[in-house]
């Protein structure tokens, strides 16, 4: 999302589950990695002009946030003039970033990030919020249309649409909202699906056996940069792939793994005919609706015959469904009215890398640097 802060344009990453928004400070980036270096990364930094008092910046107030991905952000506030959409905005508060870690040890590029849920009295007032008060907007309601292909997710971002929609409203304020901030909606157990829609049979036990215990809360995260699954989720996915491939004599072992520097999950791209659409029945009736995940949303990158696989197990936490599923759904959301609706893209003539010949275009290690300029490693 490209914003233009005392004219110099610089592109955020939207995330619809923090309340946080923050740019790169430049001075701080460059003395880490060199004069020039913040042209070579997608968000590029913010520099004060020169009619701009910067003196106090390492000196103010710090806010700190974690991401668990393990991303780990200082910044400070600061005050710029906004423009965008053909509107400018005197006096718009923003953070700005003067230390940044992972808590991991993984390298990750910094990015900049607009939080678009709800905010919380101990932070300060958040992108929507402000925009508000100052009567730019009317009311919290943002819709999100990207492309179908990774990485991460690029499109439009509409705010205060009060576009008039026939798709059906989720409820996501509900007894399974605890923090009543994000976008969190009851959603079905996972289903496999191959490529006439079908249950797959290799989930055929995991589907019934499991429909007893109901919905569980599922998260709705723009910024979660994977779908992340339960690890015995994540085991049966594996091994429907498995099963398909044998079934036409191919080797099926180590066909995905993690990446051991980038923790990026990985998987051989000859598996890739084999891969199931992910079924999902989110919200409950009358209110709920089926939503699909197909591998053209959930794959990217095929490089010497290895592609990224947006898709990780989670021990600990409930079900999220990030970017592949705003690649699938142009999604609304309505924050006062805690509705989210999903409506799936136009079909488009853009042809799935499954469906094209493979041709290498250098070694997996110069792919994982190329990705990680473009994406970082935000997945919750």
């Amino acid at each position: 999302m490209p914003l233009t802060l005392d004219g110099q344009t610089l592109n955020f990453r939207v995330d619809s589950s923090s309340a946080r928004t923050f740019a790169i400070y430049g001075p701080m980036y460059e003395d880490w990695h060199g004069k020039g270096s913040c042209d070579e990364i997608p968000s590029k930094c913010y520099f004060c002009p020169t009619n701009v008092s910067c003196d106090d910046i390492y000196t103010r107030e710090r806010w700190k946030v974690t991401f668990a991905d393990g991303d780990e952000f200082e910044y400070v506030q600061h005050n710029v003039t906004l423009s965008f959409g053909g509107k400018v905005v005197p006096d718009f508060e923003l953070g700005l970033i003067v230390e940044f870690d992972n808590i991991y040890g993984r390298k990750t590029t910094m990015y900049g990030l607009l939080g678009l849920s709800g905010g919380r009295s101990n932070i300060p007032e958040t992108f929507l919020e402000q925009l508000k008060r100052r009567q730019v907007i009317s009311d919290f309601v943002y819709s999100i249309r990207a492309e179908e292909q990774g990485p991460s997710i690029t499109g439009n971002l509409t705010l205060d649409d009060s576009r008039l929609t026939e798709d059906l409203a989720i409820p996501f304020c509900g007894h399974l909202n605890i923090s009543r901030k994000k976008i969190v909606v009851p959603l079905s157990p996972l289903r496999l699906l191959d490529s006439q829609r079908s249950v797959s049979p290799q989930h055929n036990f995991k589907v019934f056996g499991r429909a007893e215990h109901g919905p569980r809360p599922g998260e709705i995260d723009s910024g979660a940069s994977s779908i992340q699954i339960s690890e015995e989720d994540f085991g049966t996915f594996v091994g429907a792939i498995e099963t398909a491939m044998q079934r036409d004599n191919l080797h099926a072992n180590h066909i995905i793994w993690a990446d051991p520097k980038t923790q990026f999950n990985m998987i051989r791209a000859e598996a890739i005919p084999y891969l199931p659409t992910l079924g999902y029945v989110v919200g409950e009736p009358p209110h709920d609706m089926d939503i699909r995940i197909e591998p053209k949303h959930y794959i990217f990158g095929c490089d010497e015959n290895i592609c990224f696989l947006d898709i990780n197990d989670d021990v600990l936490g409930d079900p999220t469904l990030g970017q592949p599923l705003f690649r699938a759904y142009d999604v609304k959301v309505d924050i006062s009215r805690c509705r989210v609706y999903f409506s799936p893209h136009a079909e488009i003539s853009k042809t799935f890398a499954k469906a094209r010949p493979y041709q290498p275009h250098g070694r997996l290690r110069s792919l994982v640097r190329r990705l990680l300029k473009k994406r970082g490693t935000r997945l919750s």
